[in-house]
């Protein structure tokens, strides 16, 4: 499979009078799936430092250790980090489907995996969307959702991850270690946070260390989806087979 697909718009192709029997999709342009991954990825940790070191350089929060949330509540840095997450909880949706789509054949609880890991998204759009400072329930409740469900994604993925031929030992390796690491520091929150004033610091590095499992096992499968197209995964586009495609047909 390659990760780009060249589409004439025409469908027509002349080869010493003949023209090809089979049409080809409405597609200008493809890209590796992989890329939704390093997109993700990407955009989540860079916003999340740059807002760390705006909240920090202009005196808003301490070095030592802010929690995330923390980083989003004044300006400009709020700024950055509410459109920054917005997207990367759009591309965490993609990405969500992504996986579920390209592994939904030999995974069991495929279902629940899908629910969890938009649930998940959800819950990052929507702490994003409602900062700690402007109400702090919905906030606090979005981002229980959010690293709850996808402790939940990760661990079903990694607990059937070994059926998927696909799937490499050193790639289920590091899903799995970084669902175990993810998992000890949210019950490590969970414990301290009757508590949360005493241990605030302690918290904030079980945040940003789950927040980093996460990174770490999205990013995983960037090696999993290789080369694979968008078009290439079943369920995410289908098209029709017989049909001839003008310009004017994407317009």
């Amino acid at each position: 499979m390659k990760p780009f697909v060249h589409v004439d718009l025409d469908n027509s192709h002349d080869h010493g009078g003949e023209t090809d029997s089979e049409p080809k999709p409405p597609v200008v342009a493809t890209m590796s799936a992989k890329v939704i991954t390093y997109a993700t990825v990407g955009l989540t940790t860079t916003t999340i430092i740059v807002s760390y070191i705006l909240a920090v350089a202009l005196g808003h929060e301490k070095a030592w250790l802010p929690m995330i949330s923390d980083c989003a509540i004044h300006a400009p840095e709020k700024y950055i980090f509410r459109y920054g997450m917005l997207v990367s909880a759009a591309l965490l949706a993609t990405n969500v489907l992504i996986i579920h789509s390209s592994t939904k054949s030999s995974y069991s609880g495929a279902k629940a995996t899908l629910t969890s890991g938009l649930a998940a998204a959800f819950g990052l759009g929507l702490l994003t969307a409602v900062n700690v400072q402007e109400f702090t329930p919905v906030h606090g409740t979005a981002a229980v959702v959010f690293f709850l469900c996808y402790e939940i994604f990760m661990m079903i993925i990694s607990a059937n991850a070994a059926a998927d031929e696909r799937i490499s030992r050193s790639s289920l390796n590091v899903k799995r270690a970084a669902a175990l690491v993810s998992f000890v520091a949210l019950i490590s929150i969970a414990g301290m946070s009757f508590k949360w004033s005493h241990f605030r610091t302690p918290i904030a590095i079980c945040e940003w260390t789950s927040t980093l499992m996460i990174q770490i096992f999205n990013l995983s499968f960037a090696k999993d989806l290789g080369s694979t197209a968008l078009q290439e995964i079943a369920g995410i586009v289908q098209f029709p087979s017989q049909r001839r495609y003008k310009l004017q047909d994407l317009m």
